[in-house]
């Protein structure tokens, strides 16, 4: 071959200064149609391949340009730039476990490579091992102590590991070394956000923009700030300009999802949570959908809604609970089942045949209906409208039960309906109300589903549904044996509620440790009550946000409260006094990085339940045992964070209570309680009274019939929206809101004398954006919103606005 015509082995001076001069234009898309050619006339040099790798990656074609990257890596294996840029483009990808062997390739070959140290660092972060990254950031800077992008790497990092002043050193040692840097200064200006330096963090974030006006993130930020400072017409003005920019931002779209819900629009929020949710399903995106649902009130059904509902329930996006009114809204607007429900309604306390509830084909619309047929297995149906036609439903099913041969039912298109039905029942604890007859003939059946267990003969699933939706099938004799049969999967969904996992429950409830006595007449009253009611019966946990270290977490909480930093970024230790059946304790140790979390409660039925949930989350930094607060303090253990809502009131003495917990309370230790408000229980009170005066017990049976009593005589009696309340919609919640065996209800003025008398600062209410802002509007000298005397003055004049309990947070100081 003639040597003028062999292709030399790499590009010539010319080429490569073609190829810097489309770089340093932005003219990517014309630097990688040359790089492709220069792959074609020089296969085997690294130029080539890697220019139109990062030409790819410039125009954010990370997926485009792995090929050549990949490409470069196999020719140039002990090239350290070719890995670095590699890993850079895999962890674009999220590909992250290849993203770090890349980098450290990249290290392994030249150790004094900043750049692939940086591009670790970024991996381990993604990876949620913030500590290495921190790590790799710190040896980038030893080697290259001006590197301004690593300086706000780190500055990052250490805002994760909630370390604020650190990360504001970081990321002002990198606007020193590049002054105008608009990442640094938004970062900058976050991390002054929360640290409750709101002036400042408005400059940074100004200056940002006036560095460059187009910088969404910046537009962002600014408006989350003044929206938790309650500019909210700027705020908003901010979130349009970031999505003006960039149309597919979804933080500014969270953004704006929540100052409509703050101003009361939740149409408007649902409008922007929709979008975000489209463009990426995060788990802030589907707690704000919560949120939007939460206020909303349906006039119309709404397909679209319905489907997001059906996957917010499912999956779950939140509690089940959060979402029942408006499933049951949008249900009853359908108009075939809107019309069942009236006729059940009209009819009251007549039962109904299933010809006069359904009409023709009635039936199959329930069954198809898949938003109630999921709200029926997620969480107690909270409506009285919609209970009375269930429990005509379930009638009707007790009298096709009653009349069918075991043959007849398996292919009905009624299965899954009913199936959903049973499972509602076993979940609201059997708090439909039922004739003496009606029980009977349920009773009925279920002699002849034992005998058909002991003789091994065929059960109809028809009947097995029906027994199940008057009686737990737990408690009958040999249930385990059901397990045994071949059932269709809407009757095993039902089997594994009802028998199953309280089998489960047994077996886990001789696990737990018993570690302190329980004594006294109103501890022992409490403990029945739990054991017979463990409360509450949930379904479904809320998905885990980020956990937070302690310190962070009170920044993002309290930005405006003066609280004693603790400091600790490893083990936390936490106890949940009074955990119940779990939710308390699995949110807790979810939400603290760290967090080793000891539960007691006075009841073992309880705690079965919890760890049976904890488990199949797959929690175990939980450990459940069997104790009386009081007696805690033999344990001779002291904890980070204490935490007991709902609990304390429920003492003989519930100051005695909170001085025990106090002294297991470390130094500078955090306190979250919660408290029934002695204003917002007014209207229990003529419940109460009306419970005594007819002479009503607590068993299931008496407090079902009381349950229909109230409700007959609910439009002559002020009742206020008590028998609204979400809570009274199954037995154990009702046990616990009107017949609980001990409560007080407090006064803020008690809690602030308390306070005072034990030297603890208040650090603020766990309450509703929207009830704080009202606050502040009323009190605008207290913008920490901390004086008990102010909120007291504020509950007066709006009485209802603890009306779930007064949930707030202490911390101790040091040495009391």
């Amino acid at each position: 071959m003639n040597s003028a015509s062999t292709p030399s082995n790499a590009p010539n001076t010319e080429e490569i200064n073609t190829l810097g001069m489309l770089f340093a234009h932005g003219r990517f898309s014309e630097a990688a149609t040359f790089a492709q050619s220069l792959t074609v006339r020089y296969p085997l040099n690294q130029i080539g391949w890697t220019t139109l790798g990062v030409a790819f990656s410039q125009m954010g074609r990370m997926a485009d340009a792995l090929i050549p990257m990949r490409k470069a890596a196999e020719l140039f294996s002990e090239d350290a730039d070719v890995h670095s840029n590699l890993g850079y483009t895999l962890h674009g990808l999220s590909q992250l476990a290849e993203a770090e062997t890349s980098c450290r390739r990249a290290i392994q070959i030249r150790p004094d490579f900043a750049e692939a140290h940086n591009n670790l660092g970024n991996t381990l972060r993604d990876l949620g091992r913030p500590e290495e990254a921190v790590d790799s950031y710190q040896h980038a800077l030893k080697i290259k102590p001006d590197f301004a992008e690593v300086h706000n790497n780190l500055g990052n990092v250490l805002r994760d590991l909630d370390q604020p002043e650190q990360a504001e050193a970081s990321y002002r040692q990198a606007l020193q070394i590049k002054p105008g840097f608009v990442e640094a200064l938004g970062n900058l200006g976050n991390t002054l956000r929360d640290l409750g330096r709101f002036e400042e963090a408005e400059k940074c974030y100004r200056e940002a923009l006036q560095n460059n006006p187009d910088f969404a993130a910046a537009h962002c930020y600014l408006g989350n700030m003044l929206r938790d400072i309650g500019r909210k017409k700027e705020a908003e003005v901010c979130c349009r300009k970031a999505l003006q920019i960039k149309p597919d931002y979804v933080d500014a779209l969270n953004g704006l999802a929540l100052l409509f819900i703050e101003q009361n629009e939740p149409m408007k929020a649902l409008d922007a949570i929709k979008q975000s949710l489209q463009i990426k399903e995060t788990v802030e995106a589907k707690n704000i959908f919560i949120g939007c649902i939460k206020q909303l009130h349906f006039v119309h059904d709404n397909l679209e809604i319905r489907s997001m509902m059906v996957r917010a329930l499912t999956e779950p996006w939140g509690r089940p609970n959060d979402l029942s009114r408006a499933g049951i809204e949008l249900i009853k607007l359908n108009p075939d089942i809107g019309a069942r429900v009236n006729r059940a309604v009209t009819a009251w306390p007549e039962m109904l045949s299933a010809q006069d509830l359904y009409g023709t084909n009635g039936l199959n619309t329930l069954a198809d209906d898949s938003l109630l047929n999921t709200l029926l297995v997620s969480a107690p149906v909270s409506d009285v409208e919609m209970e009375r036609f269930l429990t005509l439903a379930r009638y009707t099913m007790l009298e096709a039960a009653d009349k069918m041969t075991a043959s007849d039912d398996e292919a009905t298109s009624a299965l899954s309906f009913y199936s959903a039905l049973t499972r509602q029942c076993f979940i609201n604890e059997y708090v439909f109300s039922y004739t003496d007859n009606e029980i009977q003939i349920a009773s009925e059946l279920r002699d002849s589903l034992i005998a058909a267990l002991d003789d091994n003969t065929p059960i109809s699933a028809l009947c097995l549904l029906t027994v199940g939706a008057y009686f737990p099938l737990c408690a009958l004799p040999s249930a385990s044996r059901l397990m045994d049969r071949k059932w269709p999967k809407t009757i095993m969904s039902v089997l594994a509620l009802q028998v199953s996992e309280p089998d489960e429950e047994l077996k886990i409830r001789a696990t737990i440790p018993r570690i302190t006595p329980i004594e006294g007449d109103v501890s022992l009253l409490v403990q029945r009550q739990y054991e017979e009611n463990p409360y509450p019966r949930w379904i479904k946990a809320a998905p885990a946000g980020k956990a937070k270290h302690i310190d962070g977490y009170l920044c993002q909480k309290f930005p405006l409260t003066s609280f004693k930093r603790c400091g600790k970024t490893g083990n936390i230790d936490v106890l949940v006094a009074g955990c119940g059946t779990g939710q308390h304790s699995i949110g807790t140790a979810q939400q603290f990085q760290g967090a080793h979390v000891l539960s007691v409660d006075l009841s073992m039925s309880s705690l079965s339940y919890a760890k049976r949930k904890a488990s199949e989350l797959g929690l175990t930094t939980i450990e459940f045992a069997q104790a009386d607060l009081l007696k805690l303090g033999s344990l001779g253990r002291s904890f980070d964070v204490i935490e007991s809502a709902g609990v304390l009131h429920h003492l003989e003495d519930p100051w005695a209570g909170w001085r025990a917990l106090l002294s297991l309370l470390k130094p500078y230790g955090l306190m979250r309680l919660g408290f029934y408000s002695d204003i917002a229980r007014r209207n229990i009170i003529p419940v109460r009274a009306f419970i005594a005066e007819n002479n009503y017990g607590d068993s299931p049976d008496e407090i079902r019939k009381c349950r229909q009593e109230l409700l007959n005589i609910e439009q002559d009696a002020d009742f206020g929206d008590t028998l609204k309340s979400a809570d009274f919609f199954s037995i154990s919640e009702c046990r616990d809101l009107l017949f609980h065996v001990q409560e007080h209800c407090m006064t803020l003025t008690d809690i602030d004398a308390f306070l005072r008398e034990n030297n603890l600062t208040f650090l603020g209410f766990d309450i509703a954006t929207d009830v704080l802002q009202a606050y502040r509007h009323r009190f605008p000298e207290d913008n920490a919103a901390t004086n008990l005397s102010k909120w007291q003055i504020f509950e007066n004049e709006n009485p209802d606005t603890f009306i779930g309990m007064y949930q707030f947070l202490v911390q101790k100081p040091d040495g009391a």
